[in-house]
């Protein structure tokens, strides 16, 4: 099945838009996107919630260990945030053997709270689904207490996640690939921290 990487702040948008119109919950995700032509005024103007709470960092380029590459920064204010970017805009890094310069970082919520891990995948016959309350970047040494289970489309469990319009949330937006490591709940919601979609 071919498969399109997209931006994780996209991933968090589509999810958050369409997710109300296909469960009838809102989720409080809040994102946004810096690049070289942004004006953090600007951007306060639209977003807020910005100015008034801790931040974390990131480059929103397509590539995994963000913070295991010093490329995250963690309970920053804006003007710590916007330093950050200056010093790393433009800047090239190595990621699996690519190399590129930095043009995108997307800024999110602090949360100092539990961390879980959740991938699904569409497959032919339905979804691959592996959770574990031991989410983040350690995620990778910490595999052996990820749990997976192959829900196949006649499962009570997918039907469940269904609209009435009969779609879920992955088929609806052509996802085949979602992954949130860290995922939180917050007020009993989903909340990704880090989130990875591919159409």
């Amino acid at each position: 099945m071919a498969r399109k990487k997209i931006r994780e702040y996209d991933s968090k948008r589509l999810l958050k838009e369409h997710f109300k119109r296909l469960s009838g919950s809102e989720l409080e995700i809040k994102s946004a996107q810096v690049t070289e032509s942004t004006d953090f005024k600007e951007l306060v103007d639209k977003e807020p919630w910005l100015s008034s709470t801790k931040l974390v960092v990131k480059p929103d380029m397509l590539f995994g260990k963000r913070g295991k590459s010093g490329l995250v920064a963690l309970n920053l204010d804006l003007a710590g945030v916007a330093a950050f970017v200056k010093e790393r805009l433009g800047k090239e890094v190595e990621m699996g053997g690519c190399k590129g310069p930095i043009t995108t970082f997307m800024l999110n919520h602090l949360f100092h709270i539990m961390r879980n891990f959740l991938n699904i995948v569409s497959e032919r016959l339905g979804c691959s689904i592996s959770f574990s309350e031991c989410g983040g970047i350690e995620i990778e040494e910490n595999w052996d207490k990820v749990k997976t289970i192959f829900a196949n489309r006649s499962c009570l469990y997918i039907r469940a996640m269904r609209s009435a319009r009969g779609d879920t949330p992955l088929g609806d937006l052509d996802f085949t690939f979602l992954e949130m490591n860290p995922f939180t709940l917050v007020n009993g919601k989903p909340y990704p921290l880090d989130m990875r979609g591919e159409l």
